[in-house]
């Protein structure tokens, strides 16, 4: 599959590499090709992972990764040009710093795209897990929610080439209930100081 990855912090470099790993075609979205994260991120993989602009990666891709700062999801996304259809998993997270004028990160991509085409996915665990989802025999949760559900079967494969076990929790309304799980998660990792090699298990009796 092509993949544009806007965003390539511990996020969405991390998923760059496990999804070359596996075969997919990774276009990195970059105002500098030669920044020095981005090198090292070609250098990975460099037959399926290359540095181009954001809009000529989003066009080249079928699949766009959004894991940018929530506050600037707008913008970004009016960078990536004419994406209507293309899938965007949105792993940004607006609890703290909104995508002013908007609240929901979804609510910005709607608006600077008219594109619905949404799943939100990734954001509720840290990075840490996102290229390592594996604790002992077991393998941590991961949940995603949009409107499509052609959409989410793509990115539940997506999720599960990292090696999570996926729940599909329900139309993109969901999406709060995602990020105020990534509070939960950041209040263990660090108010209760277990640190951040943690994540979620569902447990079903």
């Amino acid at each position: 599959m092509n993949i544009a990855v806007v965003g390539t912090g511990n996020i969405g470099g991390r998923l760059a590499r496990v999804w070359a790993g596996k075969g997919h075609r990774i276009f990195l979205g970059t105002r500098n090709a030669n920044d020095e994260k981005i090198l090292a991120l070609v250098g990975v993989n460099p037959t399926r992972i290359t540095a181009h602009s954001t809009a000529d990666a989003a066009q080249r891709a079928d699949v766009i990764l959004l894991a940018v700062p929530a506050s600037v999801a707008f913008n970004a996304v009016r960078e990536l040009g004419n994406v209507k259809g293309k899938i965007i998993i949105d792993a940004m997270n607006a609890v703290f710093r909104k995508p002013e004028p908007y609240n929901k990160t979804s609510e910005a991509i709607i608006a600077a795209s008219g594109n619905d085409h949404i799943v939100k996915c990734f954001n509720w665990i840290g990075a840490e897990n996102m290229d390592n989802p594996y604790y002992g025999n077991d393998v941590a949760d991961m949940v995603l929610c949009g409107n499509h559900s052609e959409d989410k079967t793509i990115v539940r494969q997506l999720a599960e080439d990292c090696g999570f076990r996926v729940f599909d929790i329900g139309n993109i309304e969901k999406e709060a209930v995602t990020e105020n799980a990534a509070v939960l998660w950041g209040s263990l990792a660090s108010g209760a100081g277990l640190g951040r090699n943690i994540a979620f298990k569902i447990l079903k009796r």
